[in-house]
């Protein structure tokens, strides 16, 4: 399978310096992004945020895979990255690229990662249930009963896996959004769209499953929330250390990229 990856810029810069990315922002969610940190950052570097392959769950698309069509984006435009960020999940794949860019490059990017989070059911349940309630208004009451009951089940179902988890819910609710587009007379292009950015979204959640951020982790720069369900505030438990460096601020985790002091301090760790 021929996946494609791209990369919108979020600034330019002529500096040589390029500053990779991670979230996934097509679901129209209510945090704040990276553009709103980047706007906030007096930084003179390129910043790129990815735009990951529109996949669906379950067509055999391997984690290797997934990540090298990110990295051929990459190498393909000749540039030196200095640094990676990463959001929650997008952490995982943060930490991952730069131990990949660390092998064909003279220096190893900085790694930055804001709120990290390793994938698990409950966070696929917890962020599919925030996407679902966007696309509800255009549902019945049947097609969302359905669903939620979907979502449920196979949850606390016995030895579901990640990518099965993943799958099934994308199987089922496809069909329900299908029908629930041409019922109410949605363009057909624009539908498709839709339901793209939804199968890669799952795909995107899904395929972190595929990668170990804590050995990678280990040579990050951590941003914490206050939130305490968020990122490394859910995780304190845990023996030994999480990462290289943790910074801690008062912002809540929807509001850390609209952080003036954020901004500043982050701004400061890439200029080490």
């Amino acid at each position: 399978m021929n996946l494609v990856t791209t990369w919108t810029t979020l600034k330019e810069s002529d500096s040589a310096d390029l500053v990779l990315c991670i979230d996934f922002t097509g679901t129209g969610r209510a945090e704040a992004g990276f553009s709103d940190l980047v706007a906030r950052m007096d930084l003179d570097a390129t910043f790129w945020h990815v735009v990951p392959p529109g996949v669906a769950p379950g067509t055999g698309v391997d984690g290797p895979g997934y990540l090298g069509s990110w990295l051929a984006s990459i190498m393909a435009s000749g540039r030196t990255v200095s640094a990676v960020m990463g959001y929650c999940v997008g952490a995982v794949y943060a930490g991952e690229l730069v131990a990949r860019l660390a092998e064909v490059q003279e220096r190893a990017p900085a790694l930055v990662i804001f709120d990290p989070e390793p994938i698990t059911l409950e966070n696929i349940y917890f962020q599919f249930g925030k996407v679902f309630d966007i696309l509800s208004s255009i549902l019945t009451p049947e097609d969302v009963a359905v669903t939620r009951e979907t979502m449920d089940r196979l949850f606390q179902q016995e030895g579901i896996t990640i990518e099965r988890y993943a799958t099934q819910l994308y199987d089922v609710f496809s069909q329900i959004a299908h029908n629930a587009f041409e019922r109410v007379g949605l363009d057909g292009e624009y539908a498709e769209e839709m339901l793209g950015t939804f199968s890669a979204f799952l795909s995107y959640m899904s395929l972190a499953d595929r990668f170990d951020p804590w050995g990678n982790w280990l040579r990050a720069v951590a941003v914490s929330s206050s939130t305490s369900h968020n990122g490394l505030n859910r995780l304190r438990d845990t023996a030994g250390p999480l990462v290289a460096e943790e910074l801690r601020f008062e912002e809540s985790h929807a509001e850390l990229f609209r952080s003036d002091e954020v901004a500043r301090a982050v701004t400061k760790v890439l200029e080490r």
